[in-house]
C-alpha cells in the first residue's frame, strides 16, 4: 500500500506511467470505464473546493467506482480524534483523498488508514495539481525542451511544481520574492532543490525569466481560505503591493508567444487581469479540464501498480 502525501517518493518512472496513462484514459476513456468497477473512493474536504471534488468524483464514476463527498464541518471529524475517524472510514471504502488546510492532519489521516491516502491539496503540497499541470504542457510537446516560469508566491503548488519537474527534467524557473521566513508553505526539501536542482531555479525578475519561456504559469497571491477574511485585509494590502510585478498582464506579455496558465480560482485583478483570461494563448481551462484526467491517472496507479 502506498500513499501519496506529496510527490518526494515517486520514482521518475512511476510519475512518467501516471501521465502516460492518465493521456490514454483521456484518449480513450470508453476503454476504461470499468477499470474501477466496485471501488469507492471517501472525499474529506476541510477546504472549500469545485476543480477537486469535481474531478475526482466525476473520475471515479467514469471508471466505474463511486466518490462519497464527506464534509469535515459536517463530520464527526470534528468532534473525534482524526486518526479514529479514519480507521472506520478505511474499513468502509476502498482510498481517501483528503483536501486539506494542514499537512499535520494529512499525517493523521495517513497513520490512522488501513487504505492509500491521496493529498488532495494541504498548504504544503498540491501533488494533483503539479501532476495536472505536466500533462498539459505535455500535449504541447516534448516537455524535455520546455521551460515552466512560474510566477507570483512560493507556495503548495509551486513546491509541487517543483519536486515533479526536478524528477522529470523539466525547466522551471520560479519567478517569485525571495523567501524570507518559516512561513506556511515552507519546505526544506524544496528549497534544496530550488538551491542545487539542475532544472529549478529561482529569479526575483519576472520579465527576464519570461523571454525564454514556453509557459507562464501563476496562482493565487493569498490562499482562498483568506482572501475574503477581514481579518486578513491589512496582510492582504501588503501582500497586492509586493507582488504587482509579478502579475500577468498584457503589458507584461506583450510580444510574446508563451502559453498562459493559472490552476484556479482566478482573482480578476490580482494575480491575472480578466484580458488574459481569455486571450489567445491562455489554455487555463483546459488546464482545468485536464484535473478530470490527471486525477483518472493518479487513481489507476494507486489502485493497479501501488498496491
Amino acid at each position: 500500500m502506498r500513499h501519496i502525501p506529496n510527490l518526494k517518493d515517486l520514482t521518475t518512472a512511476e510519475l512518467e506511467s501516471i501521465l502516460a496513462k492518465a493521456a490514454e484514459i483521456k484518449a480513450n476513456p470508453q476503454e476504461f470505464r470499468d477499470l474501477l468497477q466496485g471501488e469507492s473512493l471517501a472525499m474529506i474536504f476541510q477546504k472549500t473546493s469545485t476543480r477537486t471534488r469535481v474531478s475526482f468524483e466525476v473520475a471515479m464514476t467514469e471508471l466505474g467506482g463511486h466518490g462519497i463527498y464527506i464534509d469535515w464541518q459536517t463530520s464527526n471529524f470534528v468532534l473525534s480524534g482524526i486518526e479514529y475517524e479514519t480507521e472506520y472510514l478505511s474499513r468502509n471504502v476502498s482510498c481517501i483523498m483528503a483536501r486539506l488546510l494542514y499537512h499535520s492532519d494529512l499525517t493523521k489521516i495517513i497513520a490512522g488508514s488501513q487504505v492509500p491516502v491521496i493529498n488532495g491539496c494541504c498548504e504544503l503540497y498540491h501533488p494533483c495539481q503539479a501532476l495536472t499541470d505536466v500533462l498539459t504542457m505535455m500535449e504541447y510537446g516534448d516537455i524535455s525542451s520546455a521551460h515552466l516560469v512560474y510566477l507570483g508566491v512560493q507556495n503548495n503548488v509551486s513546491n509541487s511544481l517543483s519536486i515533479l519537474c526536478d524528477k522529470l527534467g523539466i525547466k522551471l524557473t520560479l519567478a517569485t520574492p525571495e523567501v524570507t521566513d518559516n512561513g506556511e508553505s515552507f519546505d526544506i526539501d524544496v528549497q534544496e532543490i530550488i538551491r542545487s536542482s539542475s532544472f529549478v531555479n529561482h529569479t526575483t525578475e519576472p520579465r527576464d525569466a519570461i523571454q525564454t519561456a514556453d509557459f507562464v504559469y501563476t496562482d493565487t497571491w493569498i490562499d482562498m481560505q483568506y482572501f475574503n477574511d477581514p481579518a486578513h485585509e491589512t496582510e492582504k494590502r501588503a501582500k497586492l503591493e509586493q507582488m504587482m510585478p509579478y502579475q500577468i498582464n498584457a503589458e507584461l506579455l506583450n510580444g510574446l508567444s508563451c502559453k498562459i496558465m493559472h490552476d484556479m480560482p482566478i482573482h480578476d485583478g490580482f494575480e491575472i487581469t480578466p484580458d488574459m483570461v481569455r486571450d489567445p494563448r491562455a489554455i487555463i481551462f483546459q488546464q482545468a479540464e485536464n484535473r478530470l484526467h490527471a486525477q483518472k491517472g493518479l487513481l489507476w496507479w494507486v489502485y493497479q501498480q501501488a498496491s
